[in-house]
């Protein structure tokens, strides 16, 4: 017995449904089998081809009517007779598998691919990255100099200031001598004036004193 069984949906390929079929078919123990992917009226469709005894077709039949894998999306299932020659269950199991293969070998070219790729930028960002802190650290040692100047600018401005409060210091205490030593010599002159005043008074005190007598002594007192 022989059988086309057409399954319709929005998603039937690239869900593992010809593996599940395949699967299937080799449980039951089918002769011939084959499935291929294709569209029917711009929509996804799944063609199987089968050929056994009644009892492992139909129940072949009864499965793709009940069962499917978990992420298909199933919308119809038709079948009718077919009465050309059907594939042996073998020899596309065989193919299937190489098939099977050749994409996985395939997807590991694709994804060695891409690790490479992403393998480059992240050496290119680490690139970048170093870069970055070369740049850093160029900045940080012209903010050290910078610090190294401020700290230098900082000793000479005290520096300064320590030689001009040293300077008024001398100055005041210079001044301060001065005016000392100036006091104490006015006041040393003018201890001298007051001697020199008292003797010239006393001096003219006895003069006149001499005077008086000798007016008294001429008018007889």
């Amino acid at each position: 017995m022989k059988l086309k069984i057409m399954i319709h949906g929005a998603k039937v390929h690239n869900v593992g449904y010809r593996y599940f079929l395949l699967s299937n078919a080799d449980n039951l123990g089918l002769k011939g089998f084959s499935a291929r992917n294709t569209k029917s009226n711009g929509q996804q469709a799944v063609q199987i081809l089968v050929e056994g005894d009644e009892n492992q077709v139909s129940e072949f039949l009864g499965v793709a009517k009940t069962q499917h894998p978990k992420a298909a999306e199933v919308a119809e299932i038709a079948f009718e007779d077919y009465q050309d020659r059907v594939e042996s269950l073998s020899k596309f199991s065989f193919r299937f598998q190489s098939l099977q293969v050749s994409k996985g070998i395939e997807s590991i070219l694709r994804i060695e691919k891409l690790q490479e790729t992403m393998l480059e930028k992240q050496d290119q960002m680490l690139d970048k990255q170093d870069q970055m802190l070369g740049k850093q650290d160029q900045m940080l040692g012209k903010q050290d100099q910078m610090l190294d100047k401020q700290d230098q600018m900082l000793d000479k401005l005290e520096n300064v200031r320590l030689d001009i409060v040293d300077e008024i210091r001398t100055s005041s205490e210079s001044q301060i001598s001065e005016m000392k030593r100036a006091g104490e010599r006015n006041a040393a002159d003018l201890q001298e004036s007051h001697v020199d005043l008292k003797s010239y008074l006393d001096e003219k005190l006895a003069k006149i004193e001499v005077d008086i007598s000798h007016i008294k002594a001429r008018i007889g007192m």
